[in-house]
């Protein structure tokens, strides 16, 4: 078979497999040999650059975030709303259960456009991202590749909302195509069981300890934010009312030896001074630490989600065994009423099964199918989250928290280069008015010694010119 033959996307892998399973389904828990996909081998970029509040009109207003990035297929600039990727993840969630889906920042109460909300999502979307390009049986598939990132659709939420219902046969298929290497065993297996109660454990530790973080990080990063403006007020407005009400008094109003008052420093320090303004609007790292705490917590919460929707199987699986029983308890009704009237009347018409009977009997062949399908789907899900994505969670806490350190370390950097240059220009200043101050009262000592010679000179002068000739 010719490469062009091939099927080359999980979609039409998913379509082959469901022909094939109508002519012969499978309810083995193990899984049947799957091509591996290969996928691309290329350093993916993205990054949300920009956040622009918009007029709906009416008084209405909404945010639209500047996405833009390489990978293989080229370049991509798009704009999305913050409920076209809250609809992307609920979509992911309902196709890839059992996988870590990252998070997103909440829903806002209000409106969701003033700048605060909009920069925690800025951030904290742009780590969703990310993260999502670690996964690339997510990042390649349509949803994302072709949708998110390309799709010119002004709604595509609205297009993930219309999606049919996925079933249980295309997440099965979906499952083993993105893990087909996975050690697929009975759900009695206690070695699995034993690692997800562990760590399920964990998870409900840290979400209580992560939320008391969080608030801790609010109030340090709320400080910080007065700590900047008392800072600022000291060099705007303090020191320079100090210079010209009372140090100007002591250079007997020469304003050329004030620092923050001299006029021919006004212009070099108002603009240094603009700068750190800008800056501390931009960044505090705290901010930042409160960052990882939040999605921490967030990212706790997914994994919390996945094995929730692990746990639902089973509820799941015992109601359609209630809806089969219940069918097969009709099914015996029938079946002894047809005996029944087969004795009465002997005919051989009666022995044939109605419409009704049939139709009983499908569903309970359908509903047997569907149990089986389940127990398959809880053992793949079971031995993604023991085999998989407990020790990917594990490895992608701690780089995250090495890499949010680093950002602080960047952040805190530049914000104190900013300040450090206003402040060298400030010691400059000082350290030169100082130098100039001294020779001009070593000039001035000097001068009142030359006129203190002067003045001996003269009155040694004046005896010699009175004696009489």
């Amino acid at each position: 078979m010719d490469q062009q033959s091939e099927p080359n996307t999980q979609e039409q892998i998913i379509n082959q497999k469901e022909i094939q399973q109508q002519i012969s389904p499978q309810t083995d828990i193990q899984q049947e040999a799957i091509k591996e996909i290969e996928y691309p081998d290329f350093q993916i970029s993205i990054q949300i650059e920009d956040a622009i509040v918009k007029d709906g009109g009416f008084g209405q207003k909404f945010t639209v975030y500047l996405i833009k990035g390489q990978d293989n297929q080229g370049s991509f600039e798009i704009y999305r709303r913050y409920n076209d990727f809250y609809e992307l993840r609920e979509l992911l969630v309902k196709k890839w259960p059992g996988c870590y889906i990252p998070p997103i920042p909440e829903k806002a109460l209000a409106s969701g456009n003033d700048n605060e909300t909009v920069q925690i999502r800025k951030r904290l979307m742009e780590v969703f991202l990310i993260a999502i390009t670690q996964l690339p049986y997510i990042y390649y598939s349509e949803d994302f590749q072709q949708q998110f990132l390309r799709s010119n659709s002004p709604d595509i939420a609205k297009v993930y909302q219309q999606q049919k219902a996925t079933t249980t046969s295309e997440i099965i298929d979906r499952l083993k195509i993105a893990f087909p290497k996975l050690d697929v065993r009975d759900q009695s297996n206690s070695e699995y069981m034993l690692a997800i109660t562990t760590f399920s454990g964990q998870l409900r530790k840290s979400l209580a300890i992560l939320k008391t973080y969080i608030e801790q990080a609010n109030l340090v990063a709320q400080q910080r934010r007065i700590l900047q403006d008392e800072k600022m007020n000291l060099f705007n407005a303090s020191l320079p009312f100090y210079e010209k009400i009372i140090l100007n008094e002591y250079v007997y109003g020469k304003e050329q030896q004030l620092v923050l008052s001299n006029p021919s420093n006004q212009e070099e320090y108002k603009k240094l001074l603009e700068d750190i303004k800008e800056s501390n609007k931009k960044i505090n790292s705290i901010n930042y630490l409160t960052d990882m705490f939040r999605y921490e917590l967030k990212d706790a919460e997914s994994m919390q989600q996945t094995l929730t929707y692990r746990d639902q199987i089973i509820i799941i699986r015992a109601k359609q065994e209630q809806k089969m029983r219940e069918d097969q308890a009709e099914l015996a009704k029938m079946t002894a009423k047809q005996q029944t009237l087969t004795t009465i009347t002997n005919s051989a018409f009666n022995k044939s099964k109605d419409a009704s009977q049939i139709k009983v009997e499908q569903r309970i062949s359908e509903g047997q199918q569907e149990i089986d399908r389940l127990s398959n789907l809880y053992n793949i899900i079971t031995a993604i989250i023991a085999t998989k994505e407990i020790e990917k969670y594990r490895k992608a806490r701690v780089n995250h928290y090495h890499k949010f350190l680093k950002t602080i370390q960047q952040s805190e950097t530049k914000l104190y280069q900013i300040e450090n240059q206003f402040l060298e220009k400030v010691i400059q200043d000082a350290q030169n008015q100082l130098q100039s101050s001294k020779q001009e009262q070593k000039l001035e000592q000097q001068q009142q010694i030359n006129q203190e010679q002067h003045q001996q000179q003269q009155q040694q002068e004046l005896p010699n010119q009175e004696q009489p000739k």
